[in-house]
């Protein structure tokens, strides 16, 4: 299987960075090819400009967001990890949704009150989320969340929806139940 992992998280001694590289060693070591785009790591710009609305209405799709779509055009399955931070993804996640799952990329208009072609129905993707919330309070969110990735970016690109794995409390559990969340992730994606 061919892997893009999109991660975004600027502390790299955080628990989602430990759960990325435990989960990319764990799916090289089974033969899968991985991509990993640290988001932080890269520099990526998330803010959707008036220039690159005005590139890709021309058909010219600015570097850098031609750069992530070929990640994407060569993946089979993509996972998005990410912290939960005020009951949504960080805005470098949302703003490289915005900007790299673009119209005529991503989806087509077909006519006038389309919801959308989805161009992207190759793809499989998956979500893992980490919060200092714990699982119960974090509850609510977590459904919302799930609407969005599933009914709207899915719903919307054609990406089939795949894992969402939630684990929280995080910064306050202890290292043992931090260690069970990651191999908790290895597992789901060893089937």
């Amino acid at each position: 299987m061919k892997y893009l992992i999109v991660f975004a998280h600027p502390n790299p001694a955080s628990f989602s960075s430990s759960l990325i590289k435990a989960l990319c060693d764990h799916l090289v070591n089974a033969g899968n090819e991985v991509e990993l785009r640290d988001l932080y790591g890269i520099g990526f710009n998330p803010v959707l400009s008036a220039d690159d609305f005005s590139s890709l209405a021309d058909n010219k799709v600015p570097e850098d967001i031609a750069t992530e779509q070929e990640y994407v055009k060569r993946a089979e399955h993509i996972i998005f990890v990410f912290p939960v931070w005020w009951g949504g993804m960080p805005a470098i996640m949302k703003g490289y949704i915005d900007r790299v799952l673009s119209e005529g990329f991503a989806y087509e208009y077909v006519d006038e009150g389309s919801n959308g072609n989805g161009l992207l129905s190759h793809l499989t993707c998956s979500m893992i989320c980490a919060t200092g919330l714990s699982s119960e309070d974090f509850q609510t969110a977590q459904d919302a969340m799930k609407v969005i990735a599933e009914g709207v970016i899915c719903g919307f690109t054609g990406i089939k929806p795949g894992k969402q794995l939630f684990y929280g409390s995080v910064p306050t559990v202890s290292d043992e139940v931090r260690k069970s969340y990651i191999q908790e992730v290895i597992k789901e994606f060893s089937e």
